[in-house]
């Protein structure tokens, strides 16, 4: 994982410099994305052994729009070759429908709703190609995330008609601090951005144990997973802030790519 951080901020910083020395063209772009989220949860086969009647029923799609944003540099080497880089503010997260017992150890099994999510401050990095004068180009790249908030939430009913309990924490245990991901996207004229995004690594710390009792204690505790993938496709209108012509003063402000 260490030598994958270099490797990015190396890139990251290589990219500062070309904008630098290069007789390309720079603007800025910013956008708000709306996020249509699935989890890819599994449980240990431990825990399924321990519980015979526990199930992942279903994992609902997760909309959110709030809150994300997302402001990136671009910079244009020809017409149809480029990079962007910026930084972005989002909401990630997973829906499970789940059958678990009551208590730890208990032979009675509850249906349950929940809802993990976490605030997450990414940098991008992406390489795009495309006709950038007709506003079109489809890109691909990484980002690194930094998971600094996570909220909780359970009901004892599937349709969120039973008892909602609700847990909030800033620099949580329960995410996994670094999220890297990869991602694919278009760039469509008049603004509208869409993006395929993966995540590797799990998104839930499957080592965090809570000392908390009963039914809450079951669903906070997340050595049950084996697995907690999870991947997204985000829709966004850009719009382009400022435009540098080979780095000279002056330029537009506010209109769709």
């Amino acid at each position: 994982m260490k030598k994958l951080y270099i490797f990015f901020f190396s890139a990251f910083f290589f990219s500062i410099n070309i904008c630098a020395y290069s007789q390309g063209k720079i603007y800025l772009t910013s956008g708000a994305e709306t996020i249509f989220s699935v989890g890819q949860l599994d449980y240990t086969q431990a825990f399924i052994n321990e519980n015979p009647g526990v199930d992942i029923v279903k994992q609902p799609l997760r909309f959110t729009s709030f809150f994300h944003i997302g402001e990136f540099v671009h910079l244009n080497l020809t017409n149809n070759i480029g990079l962007f880089s910026g930084f972005g503010l989002r909401n990630i997260g997973m829906i499970s429908d789940e059958v678990l017992p009551d208590e730890v150890g208990s032979d009675n099994y509850v249906n349950t709703k929940i809802i993990r999510r976490a605030y997450t401050a990414g940098i991008p990095l992406a390489v795009k190609l495309g006709s950038f004068k007709d506003h079109f180009f489809v890109y691909a790249g990484g980002e690194y995330e930094y998971a600094f908030h996570m909220k909780e939430k359970y009901w004892d009913d599937h349709n969120r008609k039973g008892d909602k309990i609700k847990n909030t924490i800033w620099m949580p245990e329960q995410i996994t601090t670094v999220l890297p991901s990869a991602f694919i996207g278009v760039q469509l004229p008049k603004g509208l951005n869409v993006k395929l995004k993966y995540y590797f690594e799990d998104f839930l710390n499957h080592e965090y144990i809570t000392n908390k009792t009963g039914l809450t204690g079951v669903v906070s505790d997340l050595t049950k997973y084996r697995s907690s993938k999870v991947v997204y496709i985000a829709i966004s209108w850009q719009i382009k802030n400022a435009y540098k012509n080979k780095f000279k003063p002056g330029g537009e402000v506010a209109t769709l790519l």
